[in-house]
């Protein structure tokens, strides 16, 4: 990783980073993303695999009353993500430097308004089932955090 994203990765990820807490037994504790923000977003969305966050700072920018969380287990891609929101001044961005699949089984129900899933599954041979994000099991925890009439792109 370069050294300015090094840098981000160190001085912003503990701002804008979600952790998942687990309560004294080791259960999950439910994520109240609305929370996360220090005032209520208009609407909150959620994009799986950002990437190198290109997608994820736009939206930010172009919709400034909507919160959004973005996932993402690349830290190339998260430190890209967070020099996209130091140079334009983003707060509307909470960010999970892991694997979507851990968040949603700690979200409360009908949290998002829409969820972005851009090329979810470039594991195109069998060897690599497992790594496959878009399955029965994955849908069905998306489905429950989306509230009714929300979106999938």
């Amino acid at each position: 990783m370069r050294a300015k994203r090094s840098a981000l990765v160190k001085e912003l990820l503990p701002k804008l980073g979600l952790t998942l807490g687990t309560d004294s037994t080791g259960r999950p504790v439910p994520l109240d993303v609305s929370a996360l923000f220090k005032t209520t977003p208009r609407h909150i969305w959620l994009e799986i695999g950002f990437g190198g966050g290109e997608h994820l700072a736009g939206q930010a920018e172009a919709n400034p009353d909507v919160g959004i969380i973005g996932a993402e287990p690349f830290m190339d891609g998260v430190g890209s993500l967070l020099r996209h929101l130091d140079e334009r001044k983003l707060s509307n961005v909470r960010v999970v430097a892991d694997d979507s699949r851990p968040l949603l089984y700690k979200l409360v129900d009908a949290c998002f308004d829409r969820a972005f899933l851009l090329f979810p599954d470039p594991w195109p041979k069998k060897r690599h089932h497992k790594r496959r994000l878009v399955n029965a099991d994955f849908l069905s925890s998306l489905a429950r955090c989306l509230k009714p009439n929300g979106l999938i792109h």
